[in-house]
């Protein structure tokens, strides 16, 4: 799990994608929307980083339980390109989130993110 955080959240490694995530995976995330896939998920973090090239993800708790995970993590990154319709504004943000996983096989089968992303459209100053 937390080589999913480093190598493909983290350093943006396009095969630590396609290595970890089940070729069926379930995405769902607030900032991005829902996606199924390896290059799903890939094309959403792709977005993400546009809009903040030096997103980083640290994980504060993982809990594991059967074929679930749960992590705790705060998102830090810097407002450099547009997202959600708001131009870049060069602020820093900083936000907390879980997100819940089910591993099958080895690989990541779905993943669901709960993050304050209201809380981050308010850092970047969008009207809310």
């Amino acid at each position: 799990m937390l080589r999913f955080y480093e190598e493909a959240l983290n350093a943006g490694r396009d095969d630590a994608f396609t290595e970890l995530l089940a070729p069926d995976v379930a995405y769902d995330n607030p900032a991005t929307g829902v996606t199924r896939g390896p290059a799903g998920v890939l094309a959403a973090i792709r977005g993400l980083r546009a809009a903040f090239p030096d997103l980083r993800y640290t994980v504060e708790e993982l809990l594991v339980d059967g074929d679930r995970v749960a992590a705790r993590f705060t998102l830090r990154g810097t407002h450099h390109g547009p997202f959600r319709g708001r131009a870049a504004t060069g602020r820093s943000v900083e936000v907390g989130g879980s997100t819940h996983y089910r591993v099958a096989g080895g690989q990541l089968t779905e993943v669901r993110v709960f993050a304050d992303f209201l809380g981050l459209l308010r850092q970047i100053g969008a009207e809310i």
